[in-house]
């Protein structure tokens, strides 16, 4: 898996909060792990590793949830991890119930996060839009995920990522969020901009495409003109005197 690199050049983060992140990102989508487990991997102790989990918090790469159970009280609190800060996810104010270890649960309820109707009818498309084309269930998990870059981009971009999934036959939202870092990478906001880049990009395409082939020029050496030369058979050479001394002892012997 290959991982969103931003959060390794922020400088707000400890190395530690780091390590934890790349860990956590690591796992898969549906992983369930609770604090104390965190801790004795991290070999920094409960507290040490409560704070960097605060500290990831505070950063907008961990999003708390509390949900308030049927009789009132409050159930275990659960996160959701962002490789990209969410800035605008904001942790419950509840306090944890302390006879219970605190799980980091990936897992959302559905409907966490679509509350109220009113306030999210917009984003609620993307949600549709997600689940109707075959990306999956649209679980607690996904739901977070969504609403996160829905936090950075519009849901006409988020959904116009979707697409492009979609055409290049890629179900999948990994593929999705790696479309989508890629545009918040580049700074593009608007849909205007993601078309004039990809304007760019395809007349860049173009023009590598249309560039003609450079021949190969081979450096033909010395002695290939010369082989003809080599090849033509040497006449011995003729040594007059030595015939001369032979025609006159034939004709003294005659």
């Amino acid at each position: 898996m290959v991982l969103d690199k931003g959060f390794l050049n922020n400088d707000q983060l400890s190395w530690k909060a780091k390590g934890l992140l790349a860990y956590m990102l690591s796992l898969p989508d549906d992983w369930d792990f609770c604090l104390t487990d965190l801790a004795t991997r991290s070999k920094c102790g409960r507290d040490g590793t409560a704070s960097i989990v605060n500290e990831l918090i505070r950063e907008g790469y961990l999003q708390k949830v509390q949900e308030r159970a049927k009789d009132g009280k409050f159930s275990k609190v659960e996160f959701v991890v962002f490789e990209v800060s969410n800035r605008a996810a904001q942790p419950s104010t509840a306090a944890p119930q302390t006879e219970k270890p605190t799980q980091l649960n990936n897992k959302l309820l559905n409907n966490q996060l679509l509350n109220n109707k009113d306030d999210n009818q917009q984003s609620q498309t993307a949600y549709y839009f997600f689940e109707q084309q075959g990306f999956g269930s649209l679980s607690a998990y996904m739901t977070a995920k969504i609403h996160s870059w829905l936090n950075i981009f519009s849901e006409e971009i988020v959904i116009h990522a979707m697409k492009l999934a979609v055409e290049h036959n890629v179900l999948c939202w990994r593929y999705v969020e790696k479309i989508l870092q890629n545009w918040h990478h580049k700074q593009l906001k608007t849909m205007a901009d993601i078309a004039s880049d990809q304007m760019r990009f395809h007349a860049q395409k173009k023009k590598v495409t249309d560039m003609p082939a450079k021949r190969r020029q081979e450096i033909i050496p010395q002695w290939f003109h010369h082989r003809h030369e080599e090849e033509r058979p040497q006449q011995p050479a003729i040594n007059f005197e030595a015939e001369r001394q032979k025609i006159l002892a034939l004709l003294e012997s005659g």
